[in-house]
């Protein structure tokens, strides 16, 4: 642990982490796409698969991702829509006789589908009518460790989401809880998710620090044991690394799990400050583990949005004296908001540009309606959880999650109706972007210098 600390303070991972990325985007990326591609052959094949997610029931096809128990490659899969493709769940093993086609080409602006589906693995999509498939119980053995240990946290994650329809949420209620407590999007509407977009508050819709970090908090509180702290941290970052799988492992949440869990390790020593070094370290590890996520979208968001807090909220929270912010706490806890807000703001506006070719100027107004109240739902949907033997006080948690979700989505909604609600039709070019991140930079350096006390 002492090593791991003097490493972090001391190896400046900026620099490599960069040279990482740029290997990878030049070298390492297409060498990896390559070997994900398949030929498959140009007939009917069989194959037997695990259905790994939740099945999307669309107007005309039930879309799933399956796995094969042979050879492990991972499909994208429209069943035809009838009675029996509506009722496949996550774990069903399936017996299809069709067509396996290569990822489709399609481009959208900057958006690549066939770099998007080569980030998550997927080697290749098929389209089977009613009669070229049929239920068949399979065996696991063959899927690697891995596999079957994500295949068995989404199960479970399945069976809490089967708690939460029991208990009682339902139609948008559902699709945010489902959403911000366990990665389940796909019960989102389309037009809630562009009223969220809209405003800027796309990032409480999906899993990241925040979520972890309370996660973090309401373990400590029960098991921080001071005499036995070795053993409370090992338990907390067991119990945050349970819940990084529970949710699906998205690259968020993995980065935001491996900084928490390199932050309780340096608790030990009590070095518990969070750094730029420890977030490359971070983005280091995961990029020789998949470089492949350099490409994912919420990889390049959840580390942008981090580094920027890193780097420039320290800058704007001194911009009002420390002795007035203690003197008014409720100053300081606003003005800590809008500096977190602001500076992660810097770090994803360009990149959200760049994607959806939108800029939210309410981003600021929204993140204080969002946060404090995704932090209320957070806490009392894993209050929920815990209680969830207790049908009389499941009643209340029910009614109150639902009053939280229909209160923010109001205020969301009139917020998306405000004059000059967003900037559209940006557009911008690889190398605007890159540009773009270069004057970001140079302005920390020569802020840096010329004001070393806002460092």
């Amino acid at each position: 642990m002492l090593h791991l600390s003097s490493f972090l303070n001391r190896v400046p991972l900026l620099p490599l982490a960069l040279c990482l990325a740029v290997a990878i985007m030049f070298v390492v990326g297409p060498v990896a796409r390559q070997h994900l591609a398949v030929d498959w052959p140009n007939q009917r094949m069989v194959i037997e698969a695990v259905v790994i997610n939740e099945p999307v029931v669309k107007e005309k096809v039930v879309v799933v991702d399956l796995l094969t128990t042979q050879g492990n490659k991972k499909l994208k899969c429209r069943l035809v829509r009838d009675v029996r493709s509506e009722q496949i769940k996550l774990g069903d093993g399936l017996k299809i006789h069709s067509y396996i086609n290569k990822v489709h080409a399609w481009k959208s602006g900057h958006f690549d589908y066939q770099r998007y589906m080569a980030c998550h693995g997927f080697s290749g999509e098929l389209l089977a009518k009613p009669g070229d498939w049929q239920h068949k119980q399979l065996s696991l053995a063959d899927l690697s460790l891995l596999e079957r240990t994500k295949l068995r946290f989404l199960m479970w994650r399945h069976q809490l989401l089967e708690h939460y329809r029991q208990w009682g949420v339902k139609d948008e209620a559902y699709g945010i809880v489902a959403a911000m407590t366990l990665g389940e999007k796909s019960q989102l509407d389309a037009s809630l998710k562009e009223t969220y977009s809209l405003v800027g508050a796309s990032h409480v819709l999906a899993l990241s620090g925040l979520h972890l970090m309370i996660i973090y908090t309401v373990i400590s509180l029960f098991v921080g044991w001071r005499r036995f702290r070795t053993a409370s941290q090992v338990f907390i970052v067991l119990s945050i690394w349970a819940f990084t799988f529970l949710v699906g492992l998205s690259p968020s949440v993995v980065r935001a799990a491996f900084m928490i869990s390199i932050y309780a390790l340096l608790s030990l020593g009590h070095r518990e400050r969070m750094s730029v070094n420890t977030l490359m370290f971070t983005a280091i590890v995961m990029l020789l583990a998949n470089p492949l996520s350099l490409y994912n979208m919420g990889f390049q968001l959840s580390f942008m949005a981090v580094l920027a807090i890193l780097l420039f909220c320290p800058m704007l929270e001194r911009l009002i004296p420390l002795h007035i912010q203690m003197e008014h706490r409720w100053l300081k806890a606003l003005w800590g908001l809008a500096c977190v807000s602001l500076a992660a703001q810097i770090g994803t506006a360009p990149l959200i540009a760049y994607y959806f070719g939108r800029f939210a100027t309410w981003f600021l107004f929204s993140n204080f309606v969002v946060i404090p109240l995704a932090t209320l739902l957070l806490y009392l949907a894993l209050f929920s959880i815990c209680t969830c033997w207790w049908s009389g006080l499941q009643a209340l948690m029910v009614t109150a999650l639902s009053a939280i979700v229909v209160f923010m989505n109001n205020l969301l909604e009139g917020i998306s109706h405000l004059p000059l609600r967003s900037i559209e039709g940006i557009h911008l070019s690889t190398l605007q972007l890159g540009c773009i991140y270069l004057l970001i930079g140079s302005g920390y350096v020569l802020l840096s210098l010329r004001y070393p006390r806002f460092r």
